[in-house]
């Protein structure tokens, strides 16, 4: 029997509406309904929450909805393949902050450099859009710390560098990119602490 059906007859059984069940439940009538019509799914949290107020067993629950555990089985891969990518994004994010922290202290060639850059921006947008749990700068003292003395760090060396040029529109080009560059790595520095796999 389907989870959907299931919830219906709960429903029943204690005698209340879409929109009753709704609001125990912090949800909305629509939502109760496209359950109750196959639409969609429960989130596990809504399957605990029915099972504890309404006191039925999750596997009377979920048992023979081969539909439900397919999702569950579709949501568990894609967070995988997630993580799988995570993974590497960070990886290559690494080797971006290392090939242009170096190149402060020694030569790199140019093809490296623009290569380091080309992963570490595709990294970066991996990261943000793969990220599982968000390192919380207001609750992470150490994570903030490293930011700010990465971004004073990547902000010096800009400064360091200078502008030689005397044309202005060099000198904005110059600063600008010395702007987008410091911003960049200081990003990245962002998920250095947020690494793959943890719990």
């Amino acid at each position: 029997m389907l989870i959907g059906v299931k919830i219906k007859m709960i429903r029943e059984a204690f005698d209340l509406t879409q929109e009753q069940l709704g609001k125990e439940l912090h949800l909305t009538r629509q939502t109760i309904s496209s359950w109750e019509n196959g639409k969609s799914y429960p989130g596990i949290t809504d399957i605990l929450s029915i099972s504890n107020k309404y006191n039925v067993s999750l596997d009377e629950l979920m048992k023979e909805d081969i539909e439900l555990i397919g999702h569950f089985e579709a949501i568990d891969h894609s967070l995988n393949k997630q993580k799988i990518l995570y993974a590497i994004a960070y990886v290559a994010n690494v080797l971006f902050l290392a090939v242009y922290i170096l190149a402060n202290y020694m030569h790199v060639l140019p093809i490296y450099k623009v290569t380091a850059l080309i992963m570490g921006m595709i990294a970066l947008f991996v990261l943000f859009s793969t990220v599982q749990q968000p390192v919380n700068l207001y609750t992470n003292k150490w994570a903030l710390i490293a930011i700010i003395i990465a971004f004073m760090y990547f902000v010096s060396m800009a400064i360091f560098r200078g502008v030689t040029s005397n044309n202005i529109d060099e000198q904005t080009g110059i600063y600008v990119s010395l702007g987008l560059r410091v911003l960049l790595l200081t990003s990245s520095v962002y998920f250095v602490p947020q690494l793959p796999f943890r719990k």
